[in-house]
């Protein structure tokens, strides 16, 4: 075909418009010869290509933005001075509150680091996640994010002073004596900005948890890669960041260093994103297909209520000093080894097992993947919910604190898949070519064939294919 394709953004209405439109110029071919199969076929030539979205369309209730119901993530199970600092940023910044919630929520994960942990048969589960902040400039992501992990980075200061005292006193004994056997002091650094993987894998092999903050994730993005010299720099990347939200050891080995072992990585990633380049940021083949996208948590709070700067609270001093001395708490904290009340694990388990039942059933595989995922990221929020509530020492997650945790994963899954999976779907990094074989299926689908042989003829094609390609479906 001669003549120039549009692209398609559409649901699956309009993709199946789209197609009619093909078939009603080779419907009246294909009856031909099934009525007179004798007859000489006449050519017919497929279009190389139809865009239309990778993967099985799902209905359009994952497109229907106007069944979207505004949700918020709630604060109700954090302490009272919790609470009252999470108001106090939003109003101060004039942001969604839903931002200053989910980067306290990380905030005291990191803190808390892998010496807390919720053991369930036969998984062992850290506060640690990966989070996207998705809203215009306005919004005032920047401003509450660094706000908020100031003192992540305060502990850095402190830790890299002692480490400097201790590197010189090391430095000057070995100066002295050749066969000086002292330890070298190493540098414990909790917050990563842009960073090498190769740094990220150092920090994380000394068995820390970490936190990439970044200012606007597309940056962080798309430098998969850009410290590679060659081969798959951006999928092994990938392969690593996959392996480190699951907690799964892996090996680096380079030629230039000796081989590196990350044991049972825990980091989270925190950043911004702007709606517009969403979609070709996380809406990439390679990264919707291995499970990266599916791994985040989005925080869309796209109708959260404008504040005038006259309107603003005041943040001040003796605020910040009480959320550094509950985050200082938390890196105080003896380990502890959290786990579900009785009450805690039922409601799990009815959520876990509803979660499962609907990925199943889920026509839409990336959707699908989404709410598995959510099995694992209730647990997180969980963990980091009860770090900030008035149960923080306390070694037992209670049914409030699931129920708590529950309706946050709830607010995540509902924000995925209404308004994150049609950025990502309506973006040109998902959608392909329709193939000579997506068009023979489609018309088959739409039309009861009764002789794939008569078909395959009025193709110019061998009954083979068409057997073969009727069956890929």
């Amino acid at each position: 075909m001669s003549e120039q394709v549009m692209p398609f953004v559409g649901g699956q209405s309009d993709f199946l418009s789209l197609v009619n439109a093909e078939v009603e110029k080779v419907e009246p071919v294909i009856k031909a010869s099934i009525t007179s199969p004798e007859e000489q076929p006449p050519s017919l030539v497929l279009p190389e290509s139809l865009p239309i979205p990778s993967g099985k369309p799902k209905g359009e209730q994952h497109l229907k933005a106007s069944n979207f119901t505004e949700p918020i993530l709630p604060v109700d199970w954090l302490s009272q001075s919790v609470q009252d600092y999470i108001r106090t940023v939003a109003e101060s910044y004039g942001c969604p509150q839903d931002f200053v919630v989910a980067i306290c929520l990380t905030t005291a994960g990191i803190a808390a680091g892998k010496k807390v942990q919720l053991v369930t048969n036969p998984y062992t589960n850290y506060p640690c996640d990966f989070i996207c902040m998705v809203g215009k400039p306005s919004r005032n992501k920047t401003g509450p994010l660094k706000e908020v992990t100031n003192p992540l980075r305060e502990h850095d200061k402190a830790n890299f002073a002692k480490y400097s005292k201790a590197k010189a006193v090391y430095d000057q004994s070995k100066r002295e004596d050749r066969n000086y056997s002292g330890e070298q002091p190493i540098f414990h650094q909790r917050v990563a900005g842009d960073s090498s993987p190769e740094s990220r894998n150092a920090l994380l092999a000394q068995g820390d948890m970490l936190i990439i903050v970044a200012d606007e994730l597309k940056s962080f993005i798309d430098s998969f890669g850009r410290y590679s010299k060659g081969g798959n720099g951006s999928g092994a990347e990938v392969s690593q960041l996959l392996s480190t939200w699951s907690n799964v050891s892996f090996t680096i080995n380079r030629k230039s260093e000796e081989t590196r072992l990350v044991d049972d990585p825990a980091m989270s990633i925190i950043g911004g994103i702007q709606p517009g380049p969403l979609g070709k940021t996380f809406g990439t083949d390679a990264l919707m297909d291995s499970g990266f996208t599916q791994r985040f948590l989005f925080v869309y709070p796209d109708k959260a209520e404008f504040i005038k700067r006259q309107d603003r609270r005041r943040m001040t001093q003796e605020m910040r000093d009480s959320w550094s001395d509950i985050i200082g708490r938390q890196f105080g904290m003896e380990p502890l080894t959290l786990q579900l009340s009785h009450e805690a694990e039922r409601l799990y388990a009815d959520y876990a097992d509803a979660n499962d039942m609907k990925a199943d059933a889920e026509e839409d595989d990336y959707i699908g993947g989404v709410r598995q995922k959510m099995n694992i990221h209730v647990l997180r929020q969980a963990i980091m919910a009860h770090l900030l509530s008035e149960h923080w020492s306390e070694p037992v997650i209670t049914g409030e604190g699931m129920e708590y945790a529950i309706r946050i994963a709830d607010y995540f899954t509902q924000i995925h898949v209404e308004r994150i999976y049609p950025l990502l779907r309506g973006s040109a990094a998902t959608q392909r070519p329709m193939t000579n074989g997506d068009l023979l299926r489609a018309v088959c689908r739409q039309f009861k064939i009764k002789s794939q042989n008569a078909l395959a003829e009025v193709l110019g094609v061998s009954q083979q294919y068409v057997n073969k390609t009727l069956k890929e479906e």
